[in-house]
């Protein structure tokens, strides 16, 4: 399988609205209420809101595509919040490519941009049910920091703080 990641355009913003929502159940359909799932995938992957990330400079926005198929099948965002740190704002990779190393090759993407910023760190919240989430990091060095509150849907739910050295 090859997969290639480059910058996401405003045409590839359905398909990773696509990547989101089959993400998010998977991750979360036997944690979180569906209505809870719905409400943060409308608040978070409002089509607007992805186009304003995807043209913003101050955004990476990349996509992983598929080189059999030429399909989006994950991405990644993050964004400089100190001069010291990059936030890792999302990374998904659709359910049925989990584990071929899609979210590596974004993540390594995601760490060559941050390393271009001269940050010292990439840091990023994982919510305590996502299970896969944690175990990526983990995996990929990440290491687990404080416990935290975060809202989803207007619902407050456990999640960890995580960080990367660069």
């Amino acid at each position: 399988m090859s997969v290639e990641i480059r910058e996401a355009t405003a045409d590839d913003v359905a398909a990773i609205r696509e990547v989101a929502r089959d993400s998010w159940y998977a991750a979360y359909g036997g944690v979180l209420d569906p209505s809870t799932v719905e409400g943060a995938l409308g608040e978070y992957y409002d089509t607007e809101l992805i186009e304003a990330g995807v043209e913003h400079d101050d955004i990476a926005f990349f996509v992983a595509e598929s080189g059999d198929e030429g399909s989006v099948i994950g991405f990644a965002s993050a964004e400089q919040t100190w001069a010291d740190e990059v936030e890792l704002h999302t990374i998904y990779v659709h359910p049925d490519r989990w584990g071929e190393g899609v979210g590596a090759a974004l993540l390594d993407r995601i760490r060559r941009w941050a390393t271009e910023q001269g940050v010292d760190r990439i840091a990023c919240s994982v919510l305590a049910e996502n299970s896969v989430g944690i175990g990526f990091f983990e995996a990929s060095g990440f290491r687990r920091g404080a416990e935290a509150k975060g809202e989803i849907a207007g619902e407050l739910h456990d999640e960890y703080e995580f960080e990367l050295d660069l």
